[in-house]
């Protein structure tokens, strides 16, 4: 079977803007790597979000692309897990995904705007998921694949990313990574999907809309009913926005399950206790590289506020001791998601969740790549 080609990827008749989460100006529907340029003069950068026209008797949950280059992504197991408390705990299990990670359903989209767009090659910064993802679906697409990385990557990550055809820059500072992407602004062939800027903003607002389909996939699993707390492992907040609108699609004006995000230290969790926003927080992570950064996307702050959740800090001494409870129940995660089932034990520990409260982990990736 041969790849996808632009003429297969159809954008969706009804989508048509793309509106900043911060200042609700509209844009055209195109690539925007920076955010709202609107917010973009004053300093305070946030990204923007897909918006469809009138749904039809038919419409579900929409998403921008059709024809997108699909390794089979999506549709992942719900698991039950037990925890200390009266509490109903699940996972979805995002390691089942092809390439081990929920960034596939980001990916799938991400390149889908690639391919319809015309560009040539997909450009990213990430410390390991995102880059072994979408090495593999823009082979599978026939597109060029580059992926700027920090030298503390594991080698056998980075030459996972190779061996699926991609160029790999590697960096010293993370920020290195954005500032080497945001050469490729003015490309025509060479697409940025994650983050540019500093303060960032977060990725492609059409990768962000695959994550969507897991308010999907969850309700489905649970026989209709939602979930009253979402547990989300967050760096600069795309997974749990697109979580959030998702449901907020399901459920058009009423209520949606509370978010909690999980952090490594202090940064949402600083915000809603009053700090700046853009400005920069304190802290580090040595074994959670997927939840690093010390900076805050307003969509992480957005994801929080809009369904009344909160946010949890879960540091690595915490976060090592759950890896090794999770996996000695049979469930290899990596650290960054184990860090989810013991946000929900300190969460419940503290009265945050109540009793016979029904909690949806996000078990974001597979433990087995070593990340």
């Amino acid at each position: 079977m041969g790849a996808p080609t632009a003429r297969a990827v159809t954008r969706h008749p009804a989508l048509r803007s793309l509106r900043c989460i911060r200042c609700g100006d509209h844009q055209p529907v195109d690539d925007h790597p920076r955010g709202c340029p609107s917010c973009l003069k004053y300093g305070t950068p946030a990204n923007l979000a897909c918006v469809y026209g009138e749904p039809d008797a038919t419409d579900g949950v929409r998403l921008p692309y059709a024809g997108a280059p699909t390794l089979g992504e999506g549709g992942t197991p719900l698991l039950r897990f037990d925890t200390t408390g009266d509490l109903d705990l699940r996972l979805k299990w995002e390691g089942a995904n092809p390439t081990g990670s929920h960034k596939d359903r980001f990916s799938a989209l991400a390149v889908a705007r690639a391919l319809h767009a015309g560009y040539e090659v997909v450009a990213a910064a990430s410390s390991g998921n995102a880059g072994v993802s979408l090495a593999a679906y823009c082979a599978r697409a026939g597109l060029g694949c580059e992926i700027a990385v920090t030298d503390d990557t594991p080698g056998h990550v980075v030459g996972l990313m190779r061996d699926l055809g991609a160029e790999v820059v590697v960096f010293p500072e993370a920020e290195q990574r954005w500032r080497h992407l945001a050469g490729h602004l003015d490309s025509r062939t060479v697409l940025p999907v994650t983050n540019v800027a500093v303060p960032p903003v977060g990725s492609s607002p059409f990768g962000i809309e695959g994550y969507k389909m897991l308010a999907v996939e969850i309700r489905a699993d649970l026989d209709g009913r939602l979930p009253d707390w979402v547990v989300v492992p967050a760096s600069r907040g795309d997974l749990a926005w697109g979580v959030y609108l998702g449901f907020r699609e399901l459920c058009g004006s009423g209520p949606v399950p509370h978010l909690c995000l999980v952090e490594p230290f202090p940064r949402v969790s600083a915000v809603l206790g009053g700090a700046d926003p853009h400005g920069s927080f304190p802290g580090g992570t040595s074994v959670m590289p997927s939840l690093a950064g010390n900076s805050v996307a307003l969509q992480a702050l957005e994801a929080v506020r809009l369904s009344a959740g909160r946010a949890e800090v879960v540091d690595d001494a915490a976060a090592t001791a759950g890896t090794r409870r999770v996996w000695r129940s049979g469930l290899p995660l990596e650290p960054s998601s184990a860090a989810a089932v013991v946000a929900v034990e300190q969460a419940r520990a503290a009265g945050a969740m109540a009793d016979g409260s029904l909690v949806v982990a996000l078990a974001t990736a597979h433990g087995m790549k070593g990340m």
